[in-house]
């Protein structure tokens, strides 16, 4: 049976290697032969960079990604632009995402904001810690689904499938209403000048409350992120706020956060 998480795996194996043979496929995702075959031909079915070749596959660049699940009209994480990003820098994401679960505790309360990074943190959740989570994105709401351990608490507002998010001023006033002891949020860039930033507006606005909050805040960016700046500001550094990231920043880059928050190295 085809999975969304090996699927996943599989084109980002594709992605980063450009060629790839079923041998290797095998060899990577311990599946057989057979199932290879059928997951590289589900791939070429559903997506426009990845072909099947004699032996194998291969990735060709397209502005254009899209995955559809299983015979239906719904696409894999709901849109285009998120599939692309959750195969950016996924290997860094899933470090940062361990280290940021790693720091949760049984009757904990959390904020977890949207984005690819947030993603894998979710899937990084022991199942059996016991914490109440409340949710900004629908497709972080559907890795925590089946987790009975985790009281889940999805904050209403308006459904953004471009970013699989929720926003608007009514969320804003539900997040303004609740007060957790951990806050896991995101960043499209970071930047000395402006501090941490997003690609929407309204994302933004939604953000600024999110760090209004928590007792405690964990940006989780990756390297790649570092001295990038976005459309629109989220936040100045704040010393008392923690960064993780992974162990591909600039030794220069971690010297001059360190100086200015708090610093955790994946």
């Amino acid at each position: 049976m085809i999975t969304t998480q090996r699927i996943e795996i599989l084109a980002n194996f594709i992605e980063e290697n450009r060629t790839v043979s079923i041998q290797e496929i095998v060899d990577k995702l311990n599946i057989s032969a057979v199932t290879a075959r059928k997951d590289v031909e589900y791939l070429e079915k559903h997506t426009s960079n990845i072909k099947k070749v004699r032996g194998g596959a291969v990735w060709q660049e397209n502005e254009s990604v899209t995955i559809i699940k299983n015979g239906n009209n719904s696409k894999d994480y709901l849109n285009n632009r998120f599939l692309k990003q959750s195969m950016t820098n996924q290997n860094n994401k899933k470090q940062i995402a361990l280290t940021a679960s790693s720091l949760l505790r049984n009757g904990d309360s959390i904020l977890i904001d949207a984005g690819s990074t947030m993603y894998e943190f979710a899937k990084s959740i022991s199942p059996n810690i016991t914490i109440t989570a409340f949710i900004t994105a629908m497709n972080i709401a559907e890795v925590l689904e089946g987790m009975e351990n985790i009281t889940k608490i999805i904050l209403g507002g308006v459904f953004r499938s471009q970013t699989t998010t929720m926003v608007s001023s009514m969320m804003e006033q539900i997040i303004s209403t609740i007060f957790v002891d951990k806050l896991f949020i995101a960043a499209s860039g970071l930047s000395y000048s402006h501090g941490f930033t997003c690609n929407d507006i309204l994302e933004a606005d939604v953000k600024k409350q999110l760090l209004k909050s928590a007792k405690e805040v964990y940006w989780l960016v990756d390297s790649s992120k570092i001295e990038k700046i976005s459309s629109f500001q989220i936040a100045r550094f704040d010393s008392s706020h923690t960064i993780i990231t992974d162990d591909k920043i600039d030794p220069e880059n971690q010297k001059q956060l360190e100086k200015m928050m708090n610093v955790l190295i994946a």
